[in-house]
C-alpha cells in the first residue's frame, strides 16, 4: 500500500503543510509516490505530455490527472482530460486527497491542491501581457502572461513550490513581477523544443504523413487564439493559399486549440472543407503540431508559441499576423517581430514565400533558439531532478530523454475533425 504519512522532514514540522486524508483508492501496483497532473486548458495538457513520460516510467509512481476549472480555456483542459488513456479525477476528489507532487502548465487554484506544485510554461513563457477583459472600472497595468502575483502569491505564501523556467534571462521577470516567488524560480529549460530537436531525425517520415513529396516544400500556417491572431484577422490565407501556391508546395494548418474548443470541431472542419480540398493539411489538437514544425520548409503565422517556435527551429518565418501591443518589451516574441519578415495583404504570397526560404539566415534562428532556452537538451534531466527531490524520492539510475514525436495525421479532406490521435 502508499505510505501517505509525512517523511523526513516534513514529520519533524508540519507548519503550513496540508495533512493526509488517506489512501484514494486499494492499490494493486506497489507504488510509492502519486504524481497529479493539473490540466486547466489543452494547450497545457500538451506541455504536461512532453514531461510526464519521464516519471510514468517509474514503477514506484502512479500519476493521475484532473481537469481544473477557472480560465476561459477550461472545456479544452477538460477534453484534453476525456480523452487521454490515464488515471483521471475529478477537480473535487483531487482537492480532497494528498499528492506527493502537482506538475501544472498554467496558473491559478494551486491553493487548493494538497501537495508541492512545479509550475512549468506552457508555449514560450513570459512573452505576452494578460488580455484585459471588459468591465466597469478603470483600466489597470496587466501583469506578464505567466507571472502573474496573485497566481503565484497567495494568503502571505509563495504557492508554488518549484516555478521552472526554460531560461535564465526569465529570473528578472518574476523577479520584477512577483519578487517573493523569485526564491523558487529554478531553469529547467525548455521540453517542447527539445522533443522537436530530438526528432529531427524523423523529419523525412513526418514529410512523408503529410503527403508531401521529395521535391516539395511544406508551408505551416500558424494561427493562434484571438481577432489578432492569423485565423481571426487573415482567415483567407487558409482558405485561399493551398489553391495559390504551386504544386511543389504543400500547407498544413496549425490552429490554437482555444479555436477548436471555441468553435466547435465540426464547424473549423466545415469552414475549411473547400481548403481541405485543395490540399491544406489540418491538424486537429491532438495530432503532433511539433512534428509539422520538423517537417517544415517555412511558417506564416503571429505572435503565438507555435511561429516562435518554427523560427527557433531555424524555419523561414513569415508574420501575417499578431498583436505587438500584447508583447513584452524585451521578450523573445519581440525579437521575432524585429527580425521576422512580414508577410502584409498586399504582398504576392508564393514569391515571398519562395524568397524567404531561399534567402534564409541560419544565424537568425539560432539566435532565437538562444533565447528560448538557455539548457537546450536538458529539460528531461532539470524536470526530472526538481521532480524527484519534491517527492523525497531517488532518481532512476538511466538517465532520462525526450521522446521523439509521432507522426502528424491531418483530418481527411472528406470528414470532420475528430478522428486524429497523438501519442
Amino acid at each position: 500500500m502508499v505510505d501517505n504519512g509525512p517523511r523526513g522532514a516534513e514529520a519533524a514540522d508540519m507548519s503550513g503543510r496540508w495533512g493526509d486524508t488517506g489512501p484514494l483508492a486499494p492499490l494493486t501496483w506497489p507504488v510509492e509516490r502519486r504524481v497529479l497532473g493539473l490540466v486547466q486548458s489543452w494547450m497545457g495538457g500538451d506541455r504536461l505530455a512532453d514531461i510526464l513520460p519521464a516519471l510514468e516510467s517509474d514503477t514506484r509512481i502512479q500519476t493521475l490527472h484532473t481537469a481544473v476549472g477557472g480560465s476561459p480555456f477550461s472545456a479544452s483542459g477538460a477534453e484534453y482530460v476525456r480523452r487521454m488513456n490515464g488515471a483521471v479525477l475529478g477537480w473535487e476528489r483531487a482537492r480532497e486527497h494528498r499528492f506527493d507532487l502537482a506538475i501544472a502548465a498554467h496558473l491559478g487554484e494551486f491553493d487548493e491542491v494538497r501537495a508541492p506544485t512545479m509550475v512549468v510554461p506552457h508555449g514560450v513563457g513570459f512573452s505576452k501581457r494578460i488580455p484585459r477583459r471588459p468591465g466597469y472600472g478603470p483600466p489597470a497595468r496587466r501583469p506578464v502572461g505567466g507571472a502573474v502575483a496573485a497566481a503565484l502569491v497567495r494568503y502571505g505564501r509563495v504557492v508554488p513550490a518549484v516555478i521552472g523556467l526554460a531560461h535564465e534571462r526569465q529570473h528578472a521577470v518574476i523577479a520584477r513581477e512577483a519578487p517573493e516567488a523569485a526564491q523558487v524560480c529554478r531553469v529547467v529549460g525548455d521540453p517542447c523544443y527539445d522533443r522537436m530537436i530530438a526528432s529531427l531525425p524523423h523529419r523525412r517520415a513526418y514529410r512523408r504523413a503529410l503527403g508531401v513529396g521529395e521535391h516539395q516544400r511544406l508551408v505551416v500556417l500558424s494561427s493562434t487564439w484571438g481577432r489578432l491572431g492569423l485565423a481571426g484577422s487573415r482567415s483567407e490565407l487558409l482558405s485561399r493559399l493551398p489553391g495559390e501556391l504551386p504544386a511543389d508546395y504543400v500547407t498544413a494548418a496549425i490552429l490554437h486549440p482555444a479555436i477548436w474548443s471555441t468553435h466547435g470541431r465540426r464547424q473549423v472542419a466545415a469552414w475549411l472543407a473547400e481548403a481541405r480540398r485543395s490540399g491544406l493539411r489540418l491538424l486537429a489538437p491532438e495530432a503532433a503540431w511539433q512534428a509539422a514544425l520538423v517537417a517544415a520548409d517555412a511558417v506564416i503565422g503571429d505572435h503565438g508559441a507555435v511561429t516562435y517556435y518554427g523560427a527557433a527551429l531555424n524555419r523561414p518565418t513569415l508574420l501575417a499576423a499578431g498583436a505587438p501591443a500584447d508583447i513584452v518589451s524585451g521578450s523573445q516574441v519581440a525579437e521575432l517581430y524585429r527580425r521576422a519578415q512580414p508577410l502584409g495583404a498586399a504582398a504576392t504570397a508564393p514569391g515571398t514565400i519562395e524568397r524567404a526560404i531561399d534567402g534564409a539566415d541560419p544565424a537568425q534562428g539560432e539566435a532565437l533558439a538562444g533565447l528560448l532556452t538557455s539548457a537546450p537538451g536538458r529539460s528531461a534531466e532539470l524536470i526530472r531532478r526538481h521532480a524527484y527531490a519534491l517527492m523525497d524520492c531517488s532518481e532512476p539510475a538511466d538517465p532520462p530523454a525526450a521522446h521523439p514525436l509521432p507522426a502528424p495525421a491531418p483530418v481527411a479532406p472528406d470528414g470532420p475533425a475528430t478522428g486524429c490521435r497523438a501519442s
